[in-house]
């Protein structure tokens, strides 16, 4: 795909019933981003299917927002290769912008128009008719919920509001990929989930959204794929279920005490427990639960049985046990403190 006529025949395969199947809605090809002697994003390489939502993960500086400015052709870089709908980002530059909405994590309006006035700008902006625009305008409004404030400046709306007014303006035209850095941040709870619904819904229509996000809530809830970088080089990929079999140590079996035992008393009584097999136990004395983490690899039922039976031994009274798998959060802090990871697939 280094020659125009293989860029072009990558592009057509996209636009093919078969072919978009095949060649991926975003694709970075080692993608990199150094600014002096610094760099921010290291030969970072993933894709997007069609019509699935996937979150890029990180803490604050893993090069999230740069990787974003680099597919969106807002920021070249420095090597490597970007493909949008099977548009090559720097040699169909044009065609490439025509093909996605960008939904910033500043919330870009025109203060001193109304939200009907936004979209027409937009709309006259992108070229499109009024015969086109106008019936798309009132559609996009009705689903945002915005239909009886058309009319508002939307200076006067309230962040949630204006959150669903820039996702308007971003598909106005009907892209094919949207391109979103924390959508939801510094909304309250009720506003975050109207936005996850218009997401989904999205989805449910063939968009393909890349989402970048601190609410990992929000990633579990939403992705269907998952990646997380690290001082720009992607560390871990794959949906919640595969995550998780990539972590070491972070599965558990979770024991609710009922009644109070002193630090040294269990202790003791764990110390018992880690002459037999090598774990680890944690106390949680305000939920007054044990987790007792289940070594990678151990077959569940015995390692049960096993944990039963040392309750049993140094007769720990509990009100229920269970199986705890990691969340989200957990496999992300795991990852970023940069141990019992797995290299990315």
């Amino acid at each position: 795909m280094k020659n125009s006529d293989s860029i072009e025949t990558l592009h057509e395969m996209s636009q093919s019933g078969t072919g978009s199947k095949l060649v991926p809605a975003i694709q970075a090809v080692a993608l990199t981003k150094q600014f002096g002697d610094r760099v921010v994003v290291d030969s970072l390489s993933f894709s997007v299917k069609e019509g699935d939502i996937y979150a890029l993960l990180g803490d604050n500086g893993a090069g999230k927002t740069t990787t974003i400015n680099m597919l969106t052709t807002l920021l070249s870089p420095t090597s490597g290769e970007v493909y949008i709908s099977g548009y090559h980002g720097i040699k169909q530059a044009e065609q490439c912008k025509k093909s996605f909405g960008v939904v910033s994590q500043d919330v870009c309006l025109y203060q001193e128009l109304t939200a009907y006035e936004n979209l027409l700008f937009i709309a006259d902006l992108y070229g499109m008719n009024r015969l086109e625009s106008i019936p798309r305008i009132k559609q996009l409004l009705a689903q945002a919920g915005l239909a009886d404030r058309a009319n508002d400046l939307a200076g006067e709306f309230s962040g949630g509001m204006q959150r669903k007014l820039s996702i308007a303006m971003a598909i106005l035209h009907n892209p094919k990929v949207l391109f979103m850095d924390e959508p939801t941040v510094g909304l309250d709870p009720a506003s975050r989930r109207q936005i996850w619904i218009m997401l989904k819904d999205l989805r449910a229509a063939g968009v393909t959204i890349l989402l970048t996000t601190h609410y990992l809530e929000e990633a579990e809830l939403l992705a269907d794929r998952i990646g997380i970088i690290r001082r720009g080089q992607l560390v871990l990929e794959g949906t919640i279920a595969e995550l998780r079999t990539k972590i070491e140590g972070i599965r558990s079996i979770s024991i609710r005490l009922s009644k109070t035992y002193s630090a040294e008393e269990l202790k003791a009584k764990t110390d018992r427990l880690l002459a037999r097999i090598t774990t680890e136990v944690n106390f949680d004395p305000v939920r007054n639960t044990l987790s007792v983490a289940e070594p990678k690899g151990a077959q569940l039922i015995p390692y049960m049985q096993l944990v039963l039976s040392w309750l049993e031994t140094e007769k720990i009274a509990f009100s229920n046990i269970a199986t705890n798998e990691p969340s989200l959060e957990e496999i992300f802090l795991v990852v970023t403190a940069g141990s019992a990871i797995e290299k990315a697939d």
